[in-house]
C-alpha cells in the first residue's frame, strides 16, 4: 500500500480504501484514523476472514478529518452512499411506498415522485405511506418554488418552453428563462419545505385564502385550502412530535448475502404505515452491525421519530442518538424492549420480516431455475434420482401435549398443499421429539408401503443427527431405503446418514440447492405450529364448553368455526355470542359465565 501508516493524524474522521483501479472497495469511521487504520494492517490472525480479504485488495488510502465522530458517522454514510463499496453493507432499494426525488446533482435539479431509492447522489426524502398527500404537495411546489419537474432535455437555446412554463408551474431552466444560481436558491428553499420548514409557507397559504374569501372567490379559496390541508398532513408525517407515540420499529433477518429489514411507522400512537427493505454485504457480519449500518444510511434524510425500537442492543448507539438529536432538535431513544406493547408490535414487525424471507427465497429458486436446484441436490447428496419429490416432516408441542407431526409435499421444487397430512401423536407420552419423528415417520411410510403408493425421492427431516436417526430407526424397521437427510437449524447443516462420507455437508447461504432444502423446512414447520394450535384451541374449547345446558356438538363447531380459537371465544362480547344460529341471551350468558370461572388464559392457551 502507497500510505505511510505513521503520517495518518490521531483525530476523528473518515478512511477511504481503494483497490489497484482506483476504485473505492471500503469506506470507514474512526475517533482516531490513525489507530483505526493500523488495526487492518497488523497480525492476520486477530482479522475475520472478510477483513483479510478487504486487506489484499487494498493499493491506496484516502481520509477526511471531521471535528467530531459524529460528523465522521454522517460523512461515512454519505460516502457508502455515493460510493457503494463492495465491501460495506448496503442499504438496497425499497420499491414500496414512494420517495420525493431531488436530483440535486444535476445542473438544474429536477423534483418528481419515485418508487426506487438508488444510491446515485440524489437527494430523496420519504419514504412516504399517504401518496395522495404527497402529490398534492408536490403540486404546491411547483406552483411556489417552479422546480422543474418534467425530463425535458436541457437546452438553454430552446425557443419554446413546455406547458409548466405557461401555467406557471417551472422556470423553465430548459429553454433558459432563469438563470442558474436564482433557480438553485429555489430548489434550496423547496428543500427546506420537504425537511418541514413549513411554518412559512403555511402562513402565506393561510393568509391567501382569506384574501380569496374575501373576494368572494371561493373556488379558488377552496383550492387554496385543500393545498393547505395537504401541506399539513406531510408536515404531520415529516416532523415526529415530542410526544412518545411516534416511533419506528424496525426488525430484521439475515438470509445469506441479505438481510430483510422491516420498518413500522407509528404516529401518534397508531400504526399508519410500513415499509420493507433490504441490506447487502458481502460476508458473515453479526445483525446488530446491520441493524446499525442501515439506520446511518436510512436517516440520512428519513424523518426520525422521537423513538425507535429495535430488537436487540447495536453498536454505536450514543453516536447514532447524538447524531439524531443533532439532526431532529430533540431527544431520540433507541430502545430495545422486553415486555408489554412494545415488545407484541416488534415480533409482529419480526414475523413480517421473517414472512418478507421467505417469499424471496421462494422467488431466488424460481428464478434460478427449480430443475438447476433439483439437479444440484441430486448432485450433492449423491441420489439415484432427480428429487422430484421430497416430502417434509416436524414436530410441534407444548411440554408434550396436543403433539402433531406434519408431512409437506414438495414436487417439481414448488409445495404441493393438497398433499400435506396432518399427524396426531399417539403412542409417545411427554417431551421426546425423537420419538415423535419416528412415530410419524413410521404411520406415514407404513401405509405407503402397505398401499403401494409410490415412495419420495427424498426426505427432509427438521432437526439435527438426533431426529434424523429416529426417522432413519423407523424406515429400517419397515425395510425401505429411501434417501433421507436432516437440516439442523441453527446453521442451516445438512445432516446425511452416509457414514465415512462427511455427515455433515455445508454449503453457502447463496447456494439454490439449500434454499430449495430450507423452504421445505420452513412449510413443515408452519404447517405443524398451525396444525398444534388448531387442535389446542379445539380441545380447549370443547373441554370449557362440555356441560353447559344447551351447548351441543353442532353449536361447539359453529363457535369455534366463527371465532377461531378458545381465547377469541372468552374474549367475546353476549352481542357477538348471539350471533351464532341457535345460541340466545340466555345461552350466551352460561357461556360467559364458564369463562370467566376458568380465569385467566395462560400463554400457552392463547396458541
Amino acid at each position: 500500500m502507497n500510505v505511510d501508516l505513521s503520517s495518518l493524524p490521531e483525530l476523528p474522521g473518515v478512511y477511504l480504501m481503494k483497490d489497484t483501479y482506483g476504485e473505492v472497495i471500503y469506506v470507514g469511521k474512526a475517533l482516531s484514523l490513525r489507530k483505526r487504520v493500523r488495526q487492518y494492517f497488523q497480525s492476520s490472525k486477530n482479522l475475520t476472514p472478510k477483513t483479510r480479504t478487504l486487506v489484499s485488495h487494498i493499493e491506496d488510502l484516502e481520509y477526511i478529518v471531521t471535528d467530531t465522530e459524529v460528523n465522521a458517522l454522517v460523512l461515512e454514510a454519505n460516502l457508502i452512499k455515493k460510493y457503494r463499496p463492495r465491501y460495506n453493507v448496503r442499504l438496497k432499494d425499497d420499491k414500496r411506498y414512494p420517495y420525493v426525488k431531488v436530483t440535486v446533482n444535476s445542473r438544474y435539479p429536477r423534483i418528481f415522485l419515485t418508487r426506487r431509492r438508488l444510491m446515485d447522489g440524489a437527494l430523496y426524502f420519504g419514504p412516504y405511506t399517504n401518496s395522495s398527500a404527497i402529490k398534492k404537495t408536490l403540486d404546491i411546489i411547483s406552483q411556489v418554488f417552479r422546480i422543474r419537474r418534467c425530463r425535458q432535455p436541457l437546452n438553454e437555446k430552446k425557443t419554446r418552453p413546455c406547458l409548466d412554463y405557461h401555467i406557471k408551474r417551472c422556470y423553465a431552466p430548459c429553454a433558459g428563462k432563469i438563470d442558474q444560481k436564482e433557480y438553485l436558491e429555489n430548489v434550496q428553499e423547496a428543500i427546506k419545505f420537504l425537511k418541514g420548514e413549513t411554518s412559512g409557507l403555511v402562513k402565506e397559504l393561510e393568509e391567501r385564502m382569506q384574501d380569496l374569501a374575501s373576494k368572494q372567490e371561493y373556488e379558488a379559496a377552496a383550492q387554496v385550502r385543500d393545498q393547505l390541508e395537504a401541506v399539513k398532513v406531510l408536515s404531520q408525517q415529516q416532523i415526529a412530535t415530542s410526544g412518545t407515540d411516534d416511533r419506528d420499529i424496525i426488525a430484521a433477518v439475515k438470509d445469506g448475502d441479505t438481510v430483510y429489514v422491516q420498518i413500522f411507522y407509528v404516529r401518534h400512537g397508531n400504526m399508519v404505515g410500513r415499509a420493507d427493505l433490504a441490506m447487502g454485504y458481502t460476508e458473515e457480519i453479526r445483525l446488530p452491525d446491520v441493524i446499525s449500518h442501515f439506520m446511518k444510511q436510512y436517516y440520512l434524510d428519513a424523518p426520525i421519530p422521537t423513538e425507535i425500537l429495535v430488537q436487540c442492543d447495536i453498536p454505536d448507539h450514543d453516536l447514532i442518538t447524538s447524531w439524531f438529536k443533532q439532526r431532529s432538535g430533540r431527544e431520540v431513544h433507541i430502545i430495545v424492549p422486553q415486555r408489554g406493547d412494545k415488545k407484541k408490535m416488534l415480533d409482529i414487525a419480526l414475523m413480517n420480516a421473517e414472512m418478507t424471507m421467505q417469499a424471496n427465497r421462494l422467488k431466488a429458486v424460481a428464478a434460478s431455475g427449480s430443475m438447476e436446484s433439483l439437479k444440484d441436490l441430486q448432485s450433492l447428496l449423491s441420489l439415484p434420482s432427480l428429487p422430484l419429490y421430497i416430502e417434509g416432516f416436524d414436530i410441534s408441542n407444548i411440554s408434550g401435549t396436543d403433539a402433531v407431526g406434519s408431512v409437506v409435499v414438495f414436487e417439481n421444487g414448488k409445495p404441493s398443499n393438497n398433499k400435506y397430512r396432518q399427524h396426531n401423536i399417539r403412542t409417545v407420552k411427554g417431551i421426546d421429539d425423537f420419538a415423535m419423528i419416528g412415530e410419524v415417520v413410521r404411520r406415514r411410510y407404513s401405509r405407503l408401503k402397505e398401499e403401494k403408493i409410490p415412495y419420495p425421492d427424498l426426505i427432509l427431516i427438521d432437526g439435527g443427527p438426533g431426529q434424523l436417526s429416529a426417522a432413519k430407526d423407523s424406515l429400517d424397521e419397515l425395510g425401505l431405503d429411501i434417501p433421507i437427510i436432516g437440516l439442523a437449524k441453527r446453521f442451516e447443516h445438512i445432516i446425511t446418514t452416509k457414514k465415512g462420507q462427511g455427515e455433515v455437508i455445508v454449503l453457502p447461504h447463496s447456494s439454490p440447492a439449500l434454499k430449495l432444502l430450507m423452504h421445505v423446512r420452513d412449510e413443515a414447520h408452519r404447517f405443524a405450529v398451525s396444525s398444534h394450535r388448531r387442535r389446542r384451541s379445539a380441545r380447549l374449547t370443547h373441554s370449557i364448553l362440555d356441560g353447559i345446558s344447551g351447548i351441543g356438538e353442532a353449536k361447539k363447531r359453529s363457535l369455534f368455526t366463527h371465532f377461531g380459537s378458545v381465547e377469541k371465544i372468552g374474549q367475546a362480547t353476549m352481542e357477538e355470542l348471539c350471533q351464532i344460529e341457535g345460541i340466545n341471551k340466555t345461552l350466551a350468558m352460561r357461556i360467559l359465565e364458564k369463562f370467566q370461572e376458568h380465569g385467566p388464559w395462560s400463554e400457552a392457551d392463547k396458541m
